[in-house]
């Protein structure tokens, strides 16, 4: 959307004449923007949009057309209900674009293909114990096994794992590893009381009971965590290529393979990030083997870690302020992207709908920002991403990218 056609609906706000989502495109215009200190607008075009707003407001403003919810947590509210789509080409200046969702007929290749749709991600994982054996936990419940010095039980999309009596100290340490497949998504409750959220295509393996002087896991794919404090017994989290040493804090992980770095969020408390440092070969040891040779950051509310998961690439750790909104938009239930290529948006929508993705195009720079439920059929997502010049055709279990 360019200027011109950006001040034409100022004029329509102004006027009255505007839709309820041409005002809201407008306030959440204004708002995001006079936030960053610069709204663009000359000062009589402002102080005219201040006036039409103050107007707006003292009347009500109850007469929207679709659900009023709360986005970003703000005390604010937008006409934007599970199926709206916030999306900005990231190029020249941010105009954060609102869509409502309707079912139109149409050419769209999937609303005439409905059987070539496919449903959004669900609570689902495979719990692998200690012999080997498997247990899907979407169709187990109740008491499921007793491992080394624990009751594992599941219930309503959460795996917990209970102390059996005080002797879980002498028991021997046994590993259990659950993994969630493409489209799934797991609580897990460990043994300390300490709360896990996996993402998609993620898997955390994890002792039955914590013994000796420290609590340790091991992650592949994303996890947000919600660690019990315990001094006596920090906490450690153990990814590809590097250690998060925890006390008791709420933070997230999201190392997946075919990311480029390792990301490291804290939302509260303290962790020490720890990295290996490359060997003389330029390759970086495997923090999970004893003797590699480290570098360390401590992170505070707020921040970020990021470090390298390519072999060619140095392993400093790089320390950022994030938008934690933005970080734990999936364990809330969204996508949220912001400045983001076409790329990183199919790779989470590739683990979220278990869908391959190919380009017959060579991916461009262009990004994009915004906000869209993960609740969504994937035919929702790909409809509001095609209004934004994104094409693509869905063969079987293969999405093809053809912008």
């Amino acid at each position: 959307m360019d200027k011109q056609a950006f001040l034409r609906m100022l004029d329509k706000y102004q006027d009255g004449s505007a839709s309820s989502a041409e005002k809201t495109l407008i306030e959440e215009y204004y708002r995001r923007l006079e936030l960053a200190g610069k709204t663009e607008l000359s000062a009589e075009e402002e102080i005219a949009l201040r006036q039409a707003m103050y107007k707006n407001i003292t009347a009500g403003m109850v007469e929207r057309d679709t659900p009023v919810v709360p986005i970003r947590r703000k005390n604010y509210s937008l006409a934007a209900a599970a199926a709206a789509l916030l999306l900005v080409l990231g190029a020249g200046s941010y105009y954060w674009l609102f869509k409502e969702h309707t079912t139109q007929p149409g050419n769209n290749k999937l609303a005439k293909a409905k059987h070539h749709d496919l449903p959004p991600g669900r609570d689902a994982a495979t719990l692998t114990l200690a012999d080997g054996r498997t247990i899907v936990l979407d169709s187990a419940s109740g008491t499921i096994s007793k491992q080394g010095g624990a009751t594992v039980i599941n219930l309503n999309g959460q795996v917990s794992y209970a102390k059996a009596g005080d002797k879980n100290e002498q028991a021997p340490v046994v590993y259990n590893t659950i993994t969630t497949a493409r489209g799934n998504q797991y609580q897990l409750i460990l043994a300390d009381g300490s709360k896990v959220w996996l993402n998609s295509a993620s898997s955390l393996r994890f002792p039955t009971a914590f013994t000796g002087d420290k609590r340790e896991v091991e992650l592949d794919g994303e996890g947000y965590f919600e660690v019990v404090k315990n001094a006596a017994k920090p906490f450690h989290v153990k990814t590809s290529a590097q250690d998060i040493e925890v006390l008791g804090t709420h933070f997230n992980v999201n190392a997946y393979k075919d990311e480029e770095t390792i990301k490291t969020t804290l939302l509260e408390g303290r962790v020490k990030v720890n990295s290996a440092i490359p060997d003389k070969s330029g390759r970086a040891g495997n923090p999970r083997q004893a003797g590699a040779g480290w570098q360390s950051a401590i992170l505070k509310p707020g921040e970020q870690s990021s470090v390298s998961q390519s072999s060619q690439t140095s392993q400093t750790i790089s320390v950022q302020t994030v938008d934690i909104d933005q970080v734990m938009a999936w364990k809330n239930g969204w996508f949220e992207f912001d400045n983001t290529d076409i790329k990183t948006i199919m790779r989470q929508i590739s683990r979220w709908y278990d869908v391959d993705v190919r380009y017959e195009m060579k991916p461009d720079n262009e990004t994009y920002g915004g906000r869209i439920s993960r609740n969504l059929n994937l035919s929702n997502i790909l409809k509001m991403l095609e209004t934004y010049g994104v094409h693509y055709r869905l063969e079987n279990k293969t999405l093809v990218v053809v912008k």
